[in-house]
Formats: C-alpha cells, structure tokens, sequence
C-alpha cells in the first residue's frame, strides 16, 4: 500500500472519530504545521458530506434523468461504419457516468444554494443570554452583544459572526469546522474546544482567550494561523495588524458569563469601558490621572449606582449622574455619568 493511500486511510478514521484521542490529538497537531495536509482533510471532509447528502436523497432515476440530459444535448447520429462499433461501446460505458456526474453536479449544487434562514440574536444590556445553536454547540452572549447564525449548519463548515463577547462552548464535530467570523478578517476555528472572544466593534483590539482544547486566529491577510494553547489569550490589535500571545487569568476573563465583573488592579479606564457596555451608559473621565487608577473588585448583584458609590469610597473621585433627556424626534439619551477627581 502506497504512503498516499495511509495517509488517506488515517485521514478518513480521524473523520470518522475511529483514532484514539492521542492519535487524534497528535493528528490535529501535524495539521496545525501543515497546510497542504489541512487542504487534504478539508477536501475529503467535502466528499464524505456530499456523498451523505446523496445517500439521503432518493434514487437515481436512469431514464428520467437521461432524458433530461438527452434535451440539452444535439442528436448526433454515428454515420461512418467504421470504428462504429467500438465508438458504441465507449458510448455505452461513458453514458451512465455522464448521467450521474451531472445529476451529482445538479444534486449538489441545488442543496448548497437552497436559502437558508438566518437567525440575529441580541444580548440586553445588563443580561447575559445563553444561547444554543442547531448542532448542540452553546453560546454566553455578553451584554449589548450580537450572534448572528444560520438556522441550520450546512456544508463543510459550521459559521456564525460575531459583534461583542461571547464564550463558545463548541461540541465536538471533526468533519465540519467551527468558525466564527469576526471585524478586520479575522476567524476563529476549532471542531470542538471552549473558548472565549471579545470583539466589540468600537474597540481597537480582538481577543480570544482559549479554556480548553485548541483553537486557531486566522487573518485573512495572512497565510499561518495562530494557533492557542489552553489557558492563552491572543490579542489583535486592529490599527497594526499584528497578534500578541500571552498566559492569561481565565477566572478574569470568563466571569463574565456567570454574572460576574471581576476586577484586580484593573485601570479606571478599561472599568469605565466595561460599565458602560453592561449598564448602557455613557462614562467619561474628566481627568487623565484618572485613567491609570487600578481597582481590585468582584461585583454580582450590585446595581450601577451602588457600583459608583463604591467607587467613590475607595478611590479619590466623584461621580456625576446626568439624566436622560429627551431629544425632538422623542427619543432619550442614554444616561451620563462624569467622573473627576477630587
């Protein structure tokens, strides 16, 4: 047996979950370093899925279909004797893998372009919404966060897109990818992992924080994707175009989806930023030294003005509430709230 022929072999087990997890563990492994072999599983994960949309279809029809085929066609009649017969066989032979190429073709093409419902959820501000997805896969959408999802996966891969925060909690799937499309080009994949992303549209970075499993960043404008080990984080900074991988406190970025605001020497400013998305509002910091104020805190079931009376009394500001207004086409502000120092 050909090297081709067990690489294909060990390909095909791997999709079809027969490998042991080392096995497998290693196998995903070598695709992370190999392309041409990422390639190679993507091609023969696109056989295996449209062999199955045909074995869930009905029969072939011969005659019918080679009539269909038969209308398109021009009626050339063989009108020289010679080599007739061997033209006949060929005919013969070619006729039915015509037929079934072209109804494999007509098949495929008609399952992969039906309209496919779309589905645009939306996380309230304040609330975090647990979401779960047509293949069993389940979503922590964070507040003011949209997912944005077909109503049923189909093809090679299963894809949503995402604005704002969410953890993944993906199930296991090896024969159709998981991908989640965010801002500036850049996909996160997996087949079945845990992980956590946060890519709001208005901030200059992405980050995508790995619990378990394994998961890969990929930037359209750039060949290799980067690849996670549990418990790193990558940052993509949207302005340089380039990603910083770094260990990380999963606690403190994961909280979040229990109803927690975890903060430990946190500046003023990245707290200001993650207030106003939870609570709706509008937070400015009146001055700079405010910016680089560090907090340690967990907070639950506070609401935001006693959020703010904690912070006045264990730091040296003042916080100012300004309340809604109401502008001419009758819609309302958000509310504002000015911090300064005293």
């Amino acid at each position: 047996m050909t090297n081709v022929n067990i690489q294909t072999e060990h390909i095909i087990a791997y999709l079809e979950g027969k490998l042991s997890k080392e096995d497998s563990l290693a196998f995903e492994k070598q695709m992370l370093d190999s392309p041409e072999l990422r390639k190679e599983v993507d091609d023969l994960r696109f056989i295996c899925d449209t062999s199955q949309m045909l074995y869930l279809q009905e029969k072939i029809d011969v005659d019918n279909h080679w009539k269909n085929v038969s209308r398109t066609m021009q009626k050339n009649r063989f009108r020289q004797k010679i080599g007739r017969y061997f033209r006949y066989t060929a005919a013969i032979l070619l006729i039915p893998a015509l037929i079934s190429s072209i109804y494999f073709y007509q098949r495929i093409y008609r399952l992969e372009n039906q309209p496919i419902e779309q589905v645009e959820l939306s996380s309230a501000y304040g609330l975090v919404s647990k979401i779960t997805l047509p293949d069993g896969s389940e979503v922590w959408l964070n507040s003011g966060s949209k997912l944005h999802y077909p109503k049923q996966f189909v093809g090679n891969h299963r894809k949503v897109y995402l604005s704002g925060e969410a953890y993944f909690k993906v199930s296991s799937d090896k024969k159709h990818r998981f991908d989640v499309a965010l801002s500036n080009g850049i996909t996160v994949s997996a087949y079945g992992t845990e992980f956590n992303i946060n890519a709001y549209e208005d901030d200059d970075e992405i980050q995508a924080t790995l619990a378990n499993g394994s998961i890969e960043i990929r930037n359209e404008k750039k060949p290799i994707p980067q690849v996670l080990n549990p418990g790193e984080q990558a940052v993509y900074n949207k302005i340089t175009d380039n990603t910083k991988v770094s260990d990380i406190n999963l606690y403190m970025v994961t909280s979040w989806k229990e109803g927690k605001m975890v903060f430990r020497r946190t500046e003023m400013a990245e707290i200001a930023q993650r207030l106003s998305r939870h609570f709706n509002v509008n937070i400015i910091l009146q001055s700079k030294k405010i910016f680089n104020y560090k907090y340690s805190a967990t907070f639950t079931t506070e609401t935001f003005e006693e959020i703010l009376q904690l912070l006045e009394k264990t730091a040296p500001i003042k916080c100012t509430m300004i309340e809604p207004k109401q502008a001419s086409d009758y819609s309302y502000t958000r509310r504002t709230v000015i911090i300064e120092a005293r």
